[in-house]
């Protein structure tokens, strides 16, 4: 065991991890006579010292980096009582917006983590109204974003969208736009293109675009189903198909839309129709609707003929039950008599009302005109 430390860029009890800490930025608040590089200059015998009621001792790496342990030498005079925590972050020097990695009763020399991060934030517990920090050495298992294996002497492959994994060196957060493979190594297959090659060129003309960005590489037309653009990867919109969308799908269509493509119903037609866009009609169903349309007309004037047998006997056995009219000569002569009477009396009248009409209107020479006009007209008809 290597009781003074080691050597740069090593940690643990052996010195046989690569240590991240050694070129990162360590901090210690507050700020004290003791800083933070103390705790990642390699020794055990220079520890950073502060103190107080809020003490947080944080590590920022300048880059995300797979990490997989921590390696922590405390001093004696740190406080040892009550909840100690880790955060860990990669946007934000913050522990409160962070991710809690550890939270213990006592904080061992040694800890297994398996993460991704840029900035680690310990913070002690604290007894009575202050707490008191002393850490000789910081040690952060892992590789930088670029190398992997036992002591991180292997390159990654260029490729890699992000650190490579430390024992085998394949890319484990994918690759870069247009690469694809456990290394990254092999060319975008025909027709994709992107991060991993998880995008494809659906619209293209021949599926040719660029593997990089996806361009199609002639931006001047797509395929049909698409709208024209220099991706041509906008679908046509329900309803529409053709190149360019440019065409409306069919209205005899049983479930919309049509296939994109082609305008073809493909999910049947309404009743009584079919073909490619449900345009031609079926003999087999018109013959049926015919005969259904001749069975409802022999229905209705069934109906009608019954409806009229019906009246026609309530008529009759109404006109039995009505009581016989008395003949004309039967009539009293008195009401006779007082009948013509009120026939006269609304004859004079109705001709004196006349007559005075007449003479009003002839007083005046334009009314007399306009009488002469369509009294002539009348004839003339």
């Amino acid at each position: 065991m290597c009781t003074d430390g080691c050597k740069e860029r090593r940690t643990g009890d052996f010195c046989n991890y690569y240590n991240l800490a050694y070129d990162s930025s360590v901090l210690i608040n507050p700020n004290s006579s003791y800083p933070g590089s103390l705790a990642n200059d390699g020794s055990k015998t220079s520890c950073s010292k502060t103190n107080g009621p809020t003490v947080t001792f944080q590590v920022d790496l300048k880059e995300e980096s797979i990490v997989t342990g921590l390696h922590i030498l405390f001093g004696e005079l740190t406080t040892k009582v009550g909840s100690h925590t880790l955060y860990a972050s990669n946007t934000s020097n913050n522990f409160k917006t962070g991710t809690m990695v550890y939270e213990g009763q006592f904080l061992p020399t040694r800890i297994n983590v398996r993460a991704v991060f840029r900035y680690l934030t310990y913070v002690p517990p604290v007894h009575g109204k202050s707490s008191v920090l002393e850490v000789c050495e910081i040690g952060i298992i892992g590789c930088p974003p670029s190398r992997y294996g036992p002591v991180c002497n292997k390159l990654c492959p260029g490729n890699c969208n992000g650190p490579c994994d430390l024992a085998t060196g394949s890319c484990a957060f994918g690759c870069l736009n247009r690469w694809t493979g456990d290394k990254c190594e092999q060319e975008c297959s025909f027709g994709q293109f992107g991060k991993n090659c998880s995008e494809f060129c659906h619209g293209c003309i021949s599926q040719m675009c660029d593997h990089v960005n996806g361009i199609c590489d002639n931006s001047t037309a797509c395929k049909p189903g698409y709208v024209y653009d220099k991706y041509c990867n906008t679908s046509c919109s329900d309803g529409l198909y053709g190149s360019n969308c440019l065409h409306t799908c069919s209205p005899f269509c049983l479930h919309v839309p049509c296939d994109r493509r082609t305008g073809e119903c493909i999910g049947g037609c309404i009743r009584g129709l079919h073909g490619f866009n449900c345009m031609q009609v079926s003999i087999n169903t018109k013959k049926s609707d015919d005969d259904e349309v001749t069975t409802w007309i022999g229905i209705f004037i069934g109906g009608v003929l019954l409806g009229i047998l019906i009246t026609v006997v309530v008529c009759f056995v109404i006109r039995k039950k009505l009581p016989k009219k008395q003949s004309k000569d039967n009539v009293p002569k008195k009401t006779q008599s007082h009948d013509q009477q009120h026939y006269d009396d609304v004859g004079i009248e109705n001709v004196t009302s006349y007559q005075d009409l007449r003479k009003d209107n002839l007083r005046k020479d334009t009314g007399a005109n306009e009488y002469d006009q369509i009294n002539a007209t009348y004839v003339n008809q």
